[in-house]
C-alpha cells in the first residue's frame, strides 16, 4: 500500500511538473558581461526549507532563505561606468521602483531599506503565471514603466547596489504563480538538489554554458605593493597599492566567492631569483561567502630586483586544486 501510494505521489508529481512547464520562458542573461571575467554568480537560490542551506547542484553557494540568483560585477566602481541589466525573457513590465540609494547594507540605516529590500527594481510578467523580479539595480537607471512591453535583451536600468545589497549585483528571482522556481532546476520536487544537474534548466543553451556551475570561484588575482583590503575592494576592484621596486611589500592576491569550510589558499610567487614565497594556507573554519587573502615578502634595505614576477593562486579543496589564476608583473 505504501509503494503504491509512493508511486502515485511520483507520478502527480511529474504531471505537475509538466504543467508547469507549459508556457514556460527560457531565460538568457539578465545582464550585459563577460561571464567569470567582468561578472559572476555569487548565490543560487536556497532549495533548502528548513535551516540549513542547499543549491541545486548540493552545494552550498547560497544562503539562508535566498529567492534568487545573484550575478554580481568586481566592485561597486565597476558598476558605476554603467552595466546593462536586462529582459531574460519577453514581457510585459508589472511593477517598478526607482529612487533608493545605492549604498551596502552594512554602511545603511535598517530603518531606511525596510520593505524595500529590493531596492530599486523591476518586475516582467511572462504569461501563464511566470515573472521574473531584478533587484539592487542604480538608482536613477530605471528606464521602463508599468505596462511597457519589452523583448528579451532590452535594458531594463543597471547594475547597483540599493537596497539589502553587500555587493554590486543583479538578483534574478522567478517565480511561478508566486512560487520561487530555481531555473537552474525548475522542476525540482519538495527542494531536491541533482549534483551534475544535467540540461539547461530555464536557461537558454548558450546562457547555461557560460555560466557553468561552481562552488568556489575566483574573482581576481594580482600583485600589490601593500597588503590588499577586503572591503576597499568590494568597493573598488582597482583598489591595490602598485608595485614598485621601493614598494614596502611584494604581495600577490587572490578574491574569491564561494569557499567551503575546509578550504586551503595556496600562493606561489616567482621572480628573478627563483621562488620568493610558496604558502597553503591553513583550512578556512566556515564557508565564506567572499575572501581575500595574500602572501609575499617585505622589503628590506635593497629595491626590489628589476625583472619577472610571476603569481599563482589556487583553491585546494580536498587534496584537489579547483580553481586557479595565474598574473605576472615586470619590475623595471
Amino acid at each position: 500500500m505504501t509503494r503504491k501510494f509512493t508511486l502515485v505521489a511520483a507520478l502527480i508529481a511529474i504531471a505537475a511538473a509538466k504543467a508547469s512547464a507549459q508556457g514556460r520562458p527560457e531565460l538568457s542573461l539578465p545582464l550585459a558581461c563577460e561571464p567569470h571575467k567582468t561578472c559572476f554568480v555569487q548565490s543560487y537560490v536556497d532549495l533548502d526549507s528548513g535551516p540549513g542551506i542547499r543549491d541545486f547542484s548540493c552545494g552550498t553557494a547560497t544562503y539562508e532563505k535566498h529567492e534568487g540568483t545573484d550575478f554580481r560585477v568586481l566592485s561597486a566602481e565597476a558598476a558605476k561606468s554603467g552595466v546593462p541589466v536586462l529582459a531574460s525573457a519577453d514581457g510585459t513590465i508589472k511593477g517598478v521602483r526607482d529612487g533608493v540609494t545605492d549604498i551596502f547594507a552594512k554602511q545603511s540605516d535598517p530603518a531606511a531599506i525596510k520593505g524595500k529590500e529590493c531596492g530599486n527594481g523591476v518586475v516582467v510578467d511572462h504569461g501563464s503565471g511566470w515573472e521574473t523580479q531584478y533587484c539592487h539595480m542604480k538608482q536613477g537607471s530605471v528606464v521602463v514603466s508599468k505596462g511597457q512591453v519589452v523583448k528579451r535583451g532590452d535594458r531594463l536600468g543597471d547594475v547597483g547596489f540599493s537596497g539589502l545589497a553587500d555587493f554590486a549585483h543583479v538578483h534574478l528571482s522567478v517565480r511561478h504563480n508566486e512560487k520561487v522556481i530555481d531555473p537552474f532546476l525548475p522542476d525540482a520536487v519538495d527542494g531536491a538538489c541533482q549534483r551534475e544537474a544535467i540540461g539547461s534548466g530555464m536557461w537558454l543553451p548558450s546562457a547555461a554554458a557560460s555560466f557553468p556551475y561552481k562552488n568556489g570561484e575566483i574573482l581576481m588575482s594580482g600583485f600589490t605593493g601593500e597588503p590588499p583590503d577586503h572591503a576597499a575592494l568590494e568597493s573598488d576592484h582597482t583598489r591595490v597599492a602598485p608595485l614598485g621596486p621601493t614598494s614596502p611589500a611584494l604581495l600577490f592576491y587572490g578574491r574569491f566567492v564561494n569557499l567551503v569550510a575546509g578550504d586551503r589558499v595556496r600562493l606561489v610567487i616567482t621572480g628573478p631569483g627563483g621562488t620568493l614565497v610558496e604558502q597553503l594556507a591553513n583550512p578556512i573554519d566556515r564557508n565564506k561567502a567572499s575572501f581575500t587573502s595574500y602572501a609575499g615578502k617585505k622589503r628590506k634595505d635593497a629595491p626590489w630586483p628589476p625583472g619577472r614576477y610571476e603569481g599563482r593562486v589556487e583553491i585546494v579543496r580536498d587534496g584537489a586544486v579547483i580553481a586557479a589564476a595565474v598574473g605576472t608583473h615586470d619590475m623595471r
